[in-house]
């Protein structure tokens, strides 16, 4: 035991010995740092496989540039809100304004006789557009044909005879799955091919368009940073594959790493028609969102879809056995929840196809099979196109649409312009237009004929019914 103890003192005086001596010279040991060459470099002769990707790409991916004429109203009102001008019940005419307005976007080559696919809000309002190639050439541009409810649009690049462009691959955006990688190739804010890398974030999104009106369907969301001006550039897969046209934008303050893109295979379908100039599919059917007081009233319960509440005669809705007050929840198998993604989804089909619909009626689920026409067979109510709007015939399904007292008499504005002189005087679709300069108006025929009497900048003064009041809106021609 006596051993032991001796041991242990001097196991312990050695120890203390050892650490006095470290702390002694340790003013004077250096460290030294392990030198940046010691590992020489990681992983050598490996690139990133983005490399490859924008090498290839980036020459099929071109900036756009498209110059418009907005009408701008000079008065101090003019910037007032429609519901503010409407309650108030007055509008201040002022001479209008024209100012020219520049548009950037991006847009992908898909062939290679110079066709480029975009977004249409891109081009929207434009018939040429600046074609700008990754080796500075510029060509002009013309817009061959669009669709705003897919917000997809194709340009054809005029060149000499025999010369072609550096086409890309289109994928199939069916096989993209959440998780992959997701690159972004384009303009934004006007820095030439600037190429982002992030991944596929989500599928199947439902995104609000800018404007409020209505919804992009089955969106792409990604990661990869799109800013404005990367609209109508391609999202691409690891392999160079296009699977997607980048369309919209999550505003900063709301949230950050969120854009979406147009699936390709949405595009595939509508580009050979956009190029022929042809229309899209036509159901035959007119269909108003359903609300909780429409469903109670109507005994429908939580069914989700498209009320039909008018179907053409002699169409296919009609032929195949369609009613009004079925509710549409399905076609070819895509879940609709809404009148507008009905239209929206309506658009990838042509004439002639044949489409699959799923009804609810009477508290069963029917299938019809629909075959498609050209809208331009039918004798569809009358229209008339103003300066930046349109007003049609006031029919019952317009009122129903829209829902204008059955006293209410003139024609109804079915669509604005919201760049328009219109517009900024308040006039907004559903607004029912009673008197036009003090006349008043019992058809679209009437309308025209006054209108166009009406001499440029003249004074349109229009007795109008909106939201349960009448108001005057006036503005300039």
């Amino acid at each position: 035991m006596k051993n032991f103890k001796v041991l242990a003192l001097t196991t312990i005086l050695v120890l203390a010995a050892g650490l006095f001596a470290f702390a002694g010279n340790s003013s004077t040991t250096a460290i030294t740092p392990i030198s940046s060459g010691a590992y020489g470099y990681l992983n050598p002769n490996i690139q990133s496989p983005v490399i490859a990707v924008a090498k290839a790409v980036s020459p099929s991916v071109v900036r756009v540039v498209v110059h418009t004429t907005i009408v701008s109203n000079s008065n101090p009102f003019g910037q007032m809100s429609p519901f503010f001008k409407k309650f108030f019940g007055f509008n201040i005419p002022s001479p209008q304004q024209q100012e020219q307005v520049e548009s950037l976007g991006s847009g992908i080559i898909f062939n290679s006789k110079g066709y480029v696919l975009t977004n249409y809000h891109v081009v929207a309002g434009a018939k040429v557009a600046e074609i700008t190639l990754l080796n500075g050439k510029k060509y002009k541009g013309i817009v061959v044909g669009g669709d705003p409810t897919n917000d997809l649009a194709v340009i054809k690049i005029e060149a000499p005879a025999g010369v072609t462009f550096p086409a890309a691959v289109l994928g199939n955006s069916n096989d993209v799955h959440v998780g992959e990688y997701a690159i972004a190739i384009g303009n934004p804010f006007g820095l030439d091919y600037t190429v982002t890398q992030g991944i596929v974030s989500a599928l199947n999104r439902e995104v609000p368009k800018p404007n409020g009106n209505g919804y992009y369907y089955n969106m792409i969301q990604t990661s990869a940073a799109i800013n404005p001006g990367n609209s109508g550039g391609p999202l691409v897969d690891i392999h160079g594959r296009v699977i997607g046209i980048n369309t919209a934008i999550i505003k900063p303050s709301e949230g950050q790493g969120l854009g979406f893109a147009i699936p390709i295979n949405t595009a595939k379908v509508l580009i050979a028609r956009l190029i022929k100039g042809e229309s899209s599919g036509f159901l035959g059917v007119e269909v108003r969102n359903l609300t909780p007081s429409l469903s109670k009233s109507l005994g429908i319960g939580n069914v989700k879809g498209a009320l039909v509440i008018g179907v053409v005669p002699n169409s296919g809705a009609a032929k195949a056995g369609i009613k009004i007050k079925d509710v549409i929840v399905g076609l070819n198998g895509v879940k609709i929840t809404s009148a507008d993604k009905l239209v929206n989804v309506i658009h990838e089909y042509a004439p002639n196809n044949v489409v699959n619909v799923k009804v609810y009626r009477n508290g069963k689920y029917l299938t019809f099979r629909v075959k498609l026409s050209p809208k331009s067979i039918f004798k569809t109510t009358s229209t008339y196109t103003a300066n930046g709007f349109t007003v049609a015939a006031l029919t019952e399904l317009n009122r129903s649409k829209y829902s204008i007292p059955s006293n209410v008499t003139g024609v109804v504005v079915t669509d604005v312009n919201p760049n328009s002189q219109a517009a900024m005087a308040g006039l907004q679709p559903g607004d029912v237009i009673m008197t036009l300069n003090n006349k008043r108006i019992t058809s679209v025929k009437d309308f025209e004929n006054l209108y166009t009497k009406i001499r440029k900048n003249g004074t349109v003064a229009m007795s109008v019914y909106s939201q349960g009041m009448e108001m005057l809106v006036i503005f300039y021609k």
